[in-house]
Parts: C-alpha cells; structure tokens; sequence
C-alpha cells in the first residue's frame, strides 16, 4: 500500500473520531443550551406573574376595597389579575401560557385538568417540592413547564374559601357555593403553571449543530486536500526522485546526474546523503577498473 494512501486512511480516520466526538459535545451542548434559553423565559414570565400578584394584594385591593364598592370585584384576587395580564400577552403570543391550576378553585377557569392535577398531586405528596419542570406534548407542540405550588399561607385567604357560609355574599352570587370551600391553612391547592414553547428553541438547536457539522467537514475537506498537496510535494515526489534514481544505480547505471538538493529538512539530508552514497559508488567503481 503506497505511503500516501496509508497517510489518508489515517487521517480520514482520525477526522471520524474527532468528528463523532466534537459532534456528540456540540450536540449536547446546543441542546442544553436551547432548554436554559427555555427555562429562562418561563422563570422570567413566572416572576411576571407572581409581580402582578403581589401589585394586586399590595396596591389593587386595599385602593378598590375602600373606594366604598359593596359587590365582590374580582380585580382584587390576585389569580384573576395575574391570568387576566397574561391572557393579554397570549393574543400576540398564544404559544405562551400562565395557569393558576387548581384542584378546587372558586372560578371553574382555573381547575387543574389532565396533566396539571398531576403535577399539583406532586406538590401535595412532596411538601417540600419547591417548584417542577418539565416537558408536555399539547395539540401537537412540544412545551416546556415551570411550576410553583399554590398554598394558603395567608389567613386572610380562608374568609372566602374555609366554608359558603363565612364568604362574602357577593362573591357567592358571582361564583356560587359549589367550588373553591373547605380550602385548610397550609394546605397545597394547587400550582402556577407557565407553559413555553420549546419547538423553536430547539430547531434553532438543530440548525446551529448542523452547520457546526457542515463547518467541521469543510474545514477537513480544505486540510485534506492541503495536506495532500504539502505531502506529495515535500515528501512524495522526493522519495520517488530518491527511488528512480536508486533503481538507475542499482543495475550499474552510475551516470546519473545528482538530484537538486533545495532546504534542510529531513528529505533534503535524505536527497544529499544518497548524493553522496551516489559519488563514493562511483569513486570506487572507477579505482576497481584502474585497478583491473
């Protein structure tokens, strides 16, 4: 096998192994990265949400409470305005989504359904779950979900949702007396809920390993082909030089002229030494016939 197929061959294998192993990091990394891109705007829209909770409790109820209304407004519960502004965002962005998901909630908009009461179960299991994360399948689309638990913390809470009888009779005529009771301090109800859409995200992911690939066999292909090039210059052509000739002195052809000795690598001392072997050939080939 000729030395520059042999020189190929390890090279195209090399490429190979590289090729697989920066493929699997790059992958890996791009997809790690789209899901942190991910997680980063659900944590933004979820303090979004939580920001719009706490303006709610803080500014909004205490100013609508005493501006003198007697019928239960439902701008002063916190979940309602929370899902309200986002509902807003969902017209330009409907992709995107914030759900307040709860088991036994006082408006039927909020009840967990399917997935959610699976991640509020989680909650209530594990008390000490802070938040979860995830991925769902919905109408087609992959999502990724971020969720914080919902529970009574506030006393205050349990005046409209402990029992029909201790609420305000305003927010019984707007909602009833069927749902959102027997709610318990403490107690775990239920989850936020912040859905982003993870295809985008990932296909960006795809795009750029893909043209990390097509770089990566580019810039082989061009230092295959250099290499090629530098090789059959500086060391092919060279050592068939060396052999020709050899070949011409080894059936007692000793008129040949010496090669063209250009540089000081390893090749040039090769082409000088056999040079020399050449003239000392001839030396002594001319004192054995003087001899005779």
């Amino acid at each position: 096998m000729k030395l520059i197929i042999k020189f190929n061959l390890i090279l195209l294998a090399v490429f190979i192994v590289g090729l697989a192993i920066a493929s699997l990091v790059s992958f890996k990394v791009t997809k790690e990265n789209a899901y942190l891109q991910v997680k980063d705007q659900a944590t933004l829209l979820m303090e979004q949400a939580i920001a719009v909770r706490s303006y709610t409790v803080n500014e909004v109820r205490p100013l609508l409470n005493n501006s003198g209304h007697k019928e239960f407004l439902p701008q002063t519960v916190p979940a309602y305005s929370a899902t309200q502004v986002f509902n807003k965002v969902r017209e330009k962005h409907p992709a995107f989504s914030y759900k307040e998901a709860v088991l036994n909630p006082t408006n039927t908009r909020n009840k967990a359904v399917g997935w959610e009461k699976e991640l509020v179960k989680r909650f209530i299991d594990s008390p000490d779950l802070k938040e979860q994360e995830g991925e769902i399948i919905k109408d087609n689309a992959k999502l990724f979900y971020f969720a914080f638990p919902i529970a009574i913390k506030n006393p205050k809470c349990l005046a409209c949702h402990s029992n029909p009888a201790a609420a305000p009779t305003p927010m019984l005529a707007l909602y009833g007396t069927e749902n959102g009771f027997d709610w318990k301090q403490d107690e775990i109800v239920g989850a936020q809920v912040v859905t982003v859409p993870l295809s985008l995200p990932l296909e960006l992911a795809q795009r750029t390993f893909q043209n990390f690939v097509i770089s990566m066999f580019a810039i082989f292909l061009a230092l295959f082909v250099a290499l090629n090039i530098l090789m059959n210059k500086m060391i092919i052509r060279p050592i068939t030089r060396i052999t020709e000739t050899a070949d011409i002195v080894s059936h007692g052809n000793l008129n040949v002229k010496a090669m063209k000795v250009t540089g000081k690598d390893e090749i040039s001392s090769l082409s000088e030494s056999f040079n020399r072997m050449m003239r000392s050939t001839a030396m002594m080939a001319k004192m054995l016939r003087e001899q005779q």
